[in-house]
């Protein structure tokens, strides 16, 4: 339960929050989709590294689009000590997956 994102995933979310800008639901989509290539995401971390508003409904989103996900539950610490649990994602291999 460590309440910082891991500085490998910080590194990888400034440069995927460079190439994928703006607040649209497709941006969001496309910036998740993006660090799910590479590693699990966490709602946490999505929201807070990866600017995404709603997590959940992003993670909807992209399997509507046929991206197998997978959600397994872990608890996680804010920043305030607070535990939460939280959906954390991974990408499946599948006919979406490169």
């Amino acid at each position: 339960m460590d309440k910082k994102i891991p500085p490998h995933k910080e590194t990888a979310f400034e440069e995927i929050n460079q190439k994928f800008t703006g607040n649209h639901s497709q941006q969001q989509c496309a910036r998740m989709l993006q660090a799910l290539r590479l590693f699990k995401l966490n709602t946490f971390e999505a929201s807070r590294g990866l600017n995404v508003y709603h997590p959940p409904a992003r993670i909807l989103q992209l399997r509507q689009q046929g991206y197998a996900i997978d959600t397994i539950w872990e608890t996680v610490e804010a920043e305030n000590g607070v535990k939460h649990r939280v959906g954390c994602y991974v990408l499946r291999p599948g006919k979406n997956h490169e």
